[in-house]
């Protein structure tokens, strides 16, 4: 996927081959790009952006992302989250005739003992509707099981498992997500990230100078001046920077 904003000159590449960076200095700025992606408007936001798919199609705005303003509420009970591991956990069932037929009984017990208690009144009283698995998953609230006193690396670990798991088309954009991890901490859920192949974007308003293999970084400065941080194994010469014009009235070096 590719995010073209208004202002910048080089598209945002975001692949699984690598986490995407995106850092912008000015605090102002910032807080449009911010808002502009948790809104999902596109081309209607306050820093107006389209999406382009890897054949070139357009892509929706309100589809696209999957935002994680705060890494200690991860949005687990996401509708793409749930309504994928629903669906997979119902393929399972109609694959397996055995379970199937297993649920099935302890269904009609389940009903059977909720009518016995019910011949204590005067009234009849009996089951309205006949759910299927996923309003029974719905009910007694599957989903992601995990501890409160797990770490934030390992839940972040575990959310990216679950993303993987599902199969999701959608990219996680984290926002200040460095603010809370350790270089080592980075690395490692780097690391887990291209395992998965799950599509990342990092946007962070704080200076790092911490660089990682498989981290892609665009730095928008204090200047509005746009550049691209590199390993230095990909690097020509000494320098780490590639200064680009951007639309914010930067200038060419």
């Amino acid at each position: 996927m590719r995010i073209t904003f208004t202002g910048f000159e080089h598209p945002i590449d975001v692949s699984p081959s690598h986490a995407c960076v995106l850092q912008i200095a000015n605090e102002a700025l910032f807080a449009r790009v911010a808002e502009s992606l948790l809104s999902g408007r596109g081309a209607q936001a306050i820093e107006p952006y389209t999406l382009w798919g890897d054949n070139g199609e357009e892509l929706r705005p309100s589809a696209a992302f999957i935002t994680i303003t705060n890494p200690f509420e991860l949005p687990w009970k996401h509708k793409s989250l749930m309504g994928a591991l629903y669906s997979q956990v119902e393929g399972m069932l109609l694959i397996d005739e055995g379970l199937r037929f297993q649920l099935q009984e302890l269904g009609a017990e389940l009903c059977s003992c909720v009518s016995k208690m019910g011949l204590q009144f005067n009234a009849d009283y009996g089951f309205e509707v006949e759910w299927g698995l996923s309003q029974h998953l719905k009910a007694f609230g599957y989903g992601i099981d995990f501890s409160e006193s797990t770490s934030l690396l390992d839940n972040l670990i575990q959310f990216i498992d679950m993303s993987a798991d599902m199969a999701i088309e959608e990219v996680l954009v984290f926002v200040n997500l460095k603010t809370f991890l350790t270089i080592s901490e980075l690395n490692d859920l780097y690391n887990r990230v291209f395992l998965r192949g799950i599509r990342v974007l990092l946007l962070e308003n704080h200076e790092s100078r911490a660089y990682h293999e498989l981290e892609r970084k665009t730095v928008v400065d204090q200047h509005f001046i746009e550049y691209e941080v590199k390993p230095w194994s990909e690097c020509p010469s000494s320098s780490q920077r590639r200064i680009c014009p951007n639309g914010f009235g930067a200038v060419t070096f």
